[in-house]
């Protein structure tokens, strides 16, 4: 790691390229941002992968995240650029994917952070540090007749959800053969809209995106003892590395702020979203670090 310093910034970083290795291959990466050079950060001597860049992994996963060349766009890329804006740090994106963000922290160290809807775990939390929480995601229920209740999925039919979600045990245990797990949204959306499906099952936040344009309802799922994430939401932070305390602490300090005054709240505003999504300050102070 090398010390974040501002009088060179902007010289420095635009003549820069980093190379970030993947667990597959190699990705080539510039920066997205520069930063003027009378910034004053509001944490002084903030050490990232490259210095005076915040280095940011990127997964496609809308209304979080996408890629977009050297750039990236998504509710979580909105706030992330006031976090570097705020610590006086350009921005270069590294496309990533769910199998190898964590590492490319944990591992390669050739990213600061990673980006993407992650929930904070007590199995990701020996591999990697969390910043202060910033939003729950809840399970969604999508059908045409505005379903909300797990009970309202039992008896009718065919019920798709992505795999590896936290509810997966849960919901089979309740609907046995008639849940059927997909690779991702795409396969869900397709499988509904052809009418394989009566119900599908995704994330909140990816599933209000994913079917806006559609006549489908996207309602969160109402609490159900037999389904723990109904009555225990996720919370979603920004996995960092866990040797880097203090640009954790200082990128948390912002979040918290952020919290405070309402931006958290109007960044998921500006993608329909509910602002009952935003951690609040009691439960993000007990969340994993």
């Amino acid at each position: 790691m090398k010390p974040n310093r501002t009088a060179t910034r902007i010289a420095a970083i635009a003549a820069t390229a980093l190379v970030a290795c993947t667990l597959v291959a190699c990705t080539e990466t510039t920066t997205a941002t520069t930063v003027d050079e009378n910034c004053t950060p509001a944490h002084e001597g903030l050490s990232t992968v490259s210095a005076g860049t915040l280095t940011v992994g990127v997964p496609e996963n809308l209304p979080y995240t996408r890629t977009e060349g050297t750039d990236a766009s998504g509710f979580e890329i909105d706030l992330v650029r006031k976090l570097a804006e705020a610590e006086c740090l350009a921005l270069a994106f590294v496309p990533i994917t769910y199998a190898n963000g964590i590492p490319m922290i944990s591992e390669q160290h050739s990213v600061d952070l990673i980006t993407g809807g992650w929930y904070v775990t007590e199995e990701r939390a020996q591999q990697v540090g969390f910043t202060t929480p910033t939003y729950f995601d809840s399970m969604a229920i999508i059908s045409k007749d505005g379903i909300s209740t797990v009970a309202g999925l039992e008896g009718i039919g065919a019920v798709g959800s992505g795999a590896g979600f936290s509810w997966e045990a849960d919901m089979s245990a309740i609907l046995g053969s008639n849940l059927q797990t997909y690779p991702s949204t795409v396969e869900i959306k397709q499988d509904l809209l052809n009418g394989r499906l009566q119900a599908g099952l995704d994330g909140y936040a990816v599933a209000v995106e994913a079917y806006k344009d559609t006549d489908y309802q996207v309602k969160i799922a109402e609490p159900d003892d037999r389904v723990a994430i109904t009555t225990d939401a996720p919370v979603i932070a920004f996995p960092i590395d866990k040797d880097n305390q203090a640009l954790n602490d200082a990128l948390s300090e912002q979040i918290d702020a952020f919290r405070e005054d309402g931006t958290l709240a109007e960044i998921v505003a500006a993608s329909e979203l509910p602002d009952s999504l935003v951690v609040p300050a009691d439960r993000a102070a007990t969340s994993i670090r």
